[in-house]
C-alpha cells in the first residue's frame, strides 16, 4: 500500500490521538456558539461541512440552526425500482441447462445491479447536504434495524425498508418498531416465514427483545419462546408484501413479560414499548451514536424519561440533544471515531470535491462498512473498532484516490484484486421462484438465518460462511473504483485558488488554512508543526522563498494535494 506517513511516526501518533477517545469524563463547561460548536454540530447531525457551511451556521444562531436540521424536510424524487424475481419454473423447464444457468446468472446481476444503483443513489442523498440529520438517521436506522442482501437476496424488499425508514427517520421509534416486526425484508431476513403453530421460529422474537427494544438481561428464554407463538403466522407474500396466514398462527394464550393473553405481534409490540428498559435501551443507542461515548447513568435516565415523556418521538429527542450544553462538553467534540461511511462522504463534504457517488460506496467496503450487508444483525460495532494502524492506512490511500494522486492498484493489494464477474456468482446460492406461500420459503425448514449462539432452529450446526463473503473482497467492493478509473475519471478541484482567495501566502497560514478547512476537529500544536514543515521541504525543493509557494502554477497545485493527502492520512482525520 502506498501511504506519505512513516509507519513508526504514525503509530505513534496514532495511539496519542485515539487515545483521546477513551478520556474520563469531566463536567461540561458553558458553551460558546462558535465555529468549533457549529462544526461539532454539523458532524454530528449530518456529515461534515464546508467552511462556508460553518460560517453560515455560526450567523444562523444556535437554536435556529438546530431547528433547520431537526424540522427541515426537502421532497425528492423517490428512486425508481422494480421487482426482480426468478422466472417461472415452467419456462425454465423448457430451457437446457446451459440456458437455465445463463439466466439465473442474468437476473442475479440484474438484481445485485438494482441494490447497488440504489446504494449511489442513497450516498447521493448524504452527499448533497439538503436533508443531513434525515440522512444520518437514515443511517443509524439501518443500522439498529438491520437486513442483508446475503440472506433476503432481494433486492426490491431491502429497498422497500430503506424507503419506509426514510420516510420514518424522525418520527416515532415506536411506530418503526411495529412496522419492522411486519416488515416482508426483516420477517425474510430473521426466517419468520417459517415461523408457525406447532413450530415456532424464534429468530424475530429474540431480536425484537435483545436488538430492537430491551436489551440483553431485560427479557427470560422462556419470553422469548412466547413471543415467537405470538409472532406466528407473519409472513410475505409472493408480491414482496406482509400478509398474514391466520391459519399459521398460534391463537393459544402465552405469557410474556408478565402479561397472559391470546396475544399476536401487534400485543407483542405494545408488552415490549411499555417495558421500563425499552426507552433506556433506545436513548442509550441515540446517546452513544450522536455523542460517541457511553452516558453516563444519570443523563440516559433523564434521556429516557424524556423519550418515554414524548411517546418515543424522536424529533423532540434530537432537538432537546442538539441544543444541550453538554452535548457539547470537551469529552464528546471531536472524539468520536468516524465509521467509513462518514469518513468517505465526510471528505466529499469537506473537500467540496465531486467524486462518483460509487467510489464513496466502494470505498466504504473495503474499509469494512457495505451498505446492506451489516456483518451480523446486531450491525456495525461504532466508535474505536473501525480503527487500526493498517485501517487508517487504507483511508489515506483512499483520499490520495479521491484527490487524484493514488491509483486503484495502489489502494488494493493483490489479494482484493479480483474483477467484477468473480463478486459472487460461485458462491451465491441459486434463487428460487420466490414463492412465499403460507408456511413456505426459499430455505427449506429449519435451514434460516442462525440464531444469535449460533444453533439453527432445528438443532443443527449452521453452515460455515464461505471466503467470498468477506466484506470488501468481492467485485463490488471494486466496481465503483475500477469505473471511475477505467472512465478517466480525474478531481475537479483547485486548492490553489482556494488557498489564494483565503488571503493565506505564508507555510504557517497555509497549515492553519487547511487543517481548517479539512479535519474536523481543531488540529494540535505538534500535528500543525508537521504540516508546515511538509511544506517548507516542499517550498525549498522548488527553491521558493517562505510566502511564494503559489508562485509555482501548476507544481504549487500538486504540492496542495499531497498536503491534502497527508492531512487526510493523519489519525486527526478519522475523528469527528
Amino acid at each position: 500500500m502506498v501511504t506519505i506517513v512513516a509507519a513508526g511516526i504514525f503509530a505513534a501518533r496514532a495511539a496519542l490521538v485515539l487515545g483521546s477517545v477513551t478520556s474520563p469524563a469531566q463536567e461540561a463547561p458553558r458553551m460558546t456558539w462558535d465555529a468549533r460548536a457549529a462544526e461539532h454540530l454539523l458532524n454530528r447531525a449530518g456529515f461534515g461541512g464546508r467552511p462556508s457551511e460553518i460560517e453560515a451556521g455560526v450567523a444562523l444562531g444556535q437554536a435556529a440552526l438546530v431547528e433547520k436540521l431537526v424540522a427541515g424536510r426537502v421532497e425528492v424524487e423517490p428512486f425508481f425500482y422494480e421487482r426482480i424475481d426468478a422466472p417461472d419454473p415452467r419456462m425454465m423447464k423448457a430451457l437446457s441447462p446451459e440456458d437455465r444457468t445463463a439466466r439465473m446468472r442474468e437476473i442475479r446481476e440484474k438484481d445485485r445491479r438494482q441494490l447497488l444503483d440504489y446504494t449511489t443513489w442513497w450516498y447521493d442523498r448524504m452527499t448533497s447536504g439538503e436533508d443531513p440529520l434525515r440522512e444520518r438517521m437514515v443511517l443509524f436506522w439501518h443500522g439498529f434495524f438491520t437486513s442483508s442482501f446475503e440472506e433476503v437476496k432481494r433486492s426490491w424488499l431491502l429497498i422497500q425498508q430503506n424507503q419506509l425508514v426514510r420516510s420514518a427517520a424522525l418520527g416515532s421509534y415506536a411506530d418503526l418498531l411495529r412496522a419492522m416486526a411486519k416488515d416482508p425484508a426483516m420477517l425474510t431476513y430473521l426466517d419468520n416465514q417459517v415461523n408457525k403453530k406447532g413450530s415456532p421460529n424464534e429468530n424475530l422474537a429474540r431480536e425484537l427483545m435483545e436488538l430492537f427494544s430491551l436489551g440483553a438481561g431485560n427479557y427470560t428464554e422462556q419470553d422469548v419462546k412466547e413471543a415467537a407463538r405470538a409472532l406466528t403466522g407473519r409472513g410475505v407474500s409472493r408480491e414482496g408484501a406482509y400478509e398474514f396466514h391466520k391459519r399459521l398462527h398460534d391463537d393459544g394464550e402465552k405469557t410474556v413479560l408478565g402479561v397472559t393473553d391470546r396475544l399476536d405481534g401487534e400485543d407483542l409490540v405494545k408488552i415490549l414499548l411499555a417495558q421500563e428498559a425499552c426507552p433506556r435501551w433506545v436513548a442509550r443507542k441515540l446517546l452513544l451514536y450522536f455523542e460517541g461515548v457511553e452516558p453516563s447513568p444519570e443523563r440516559l435516565a433523564d434521556y429516557a424519561a424524556f423519550l418515554r415523556a414524548n411517546e418515543y418521538r424522536i424529533q423532540p429527542f434530537l432537538r432537546r440533544l442538539f441544543l444541550d450544553p453538554a452535548f457539547y462538553r470537551d469529552e464528546v467534540v471531536g472524539v468520536r471515531v468516524q465509521s467509513p461511511v462518514d469518513y468517505m462522504v465526510g471528505f466529499t463534504r469537506r473537500l467540496g470535491v465531486q467524486v462518483p457517488t460509487s467510489v464513496l460506496g466502494s470505498g466504504a467496503t473495503l474499509l469494512g462498512q457495505r451498505l446492506f450487508w451489516p456483518p451480523s444483525v446486531k450491525g456495525w460495532d461504532e466508535g474505536e473498532p473501525w480503527i487500526t494502524t493498517a485501517s487508517i492506512m487504507q483511508r489515506g490511500n483512499l483520499a490520495g484516490f479521491m484527490l487524484g494522486l493514488v491509483k486503484v492498484e495502489d489502494v488494493l493489494s493483490e489479494a482484493e484484486t479480483r474483477e467484477p464477474a468473480e463478486a459472487s456468482e460461485s458462491d451465491e446460492p441459486p434463487m428460487t421462484d420466490g414463492a412465499m406461500e403460507e408456511g413456505k420459503s426459499d430455505a427449506p425448514k429449519g435451514e434460516g438465518r442462525p440464531m444469535k449462539d449460533g444453533a439453527r432452529p432445528d438443532g443443527a450446526k449452521p453452515a460455515p460462511k464461505k471466503e467470498g463473503k468477506r466484506i470488501g473482497f468481492d467485485g463490488a467492493a471494486l466496481y465503483g473504483l475500477r469505473r471511475a478509473e477505467a472512465a478517466g475519471w480525474t478531481p475537479s478541484i483547485n486548492l490553489s485558488s482556494r488557498i489564494e482567495k483565503s488571503g493565506a501566502r505564508t507555510d504557517k497560514e497555509i497549515a492553519d488554512r487547511m487543517l481548517d478547512d479539512l479535519l474536523a476537529i481543531r488540529a494540535p500544536a505538534d500535528t500543525r508543526a508537521l504540516v508546515v514543515a511538509f511544506l517548507a521541504r516542499e517550498r525549498t525543493r522548488l527553491k521558493l522563498a517562505d510566502g511564494k509557494l503559489l508562485d509555482a502554477g501548476p507544481e504549487a497545485e500538486r504540492v496542495l494535494r499531497r498536503l491534502a493527502h497527508l492531512i487526510y492520512s493523519l489519525p486527526e482525520a478519522q475523528l469527528g
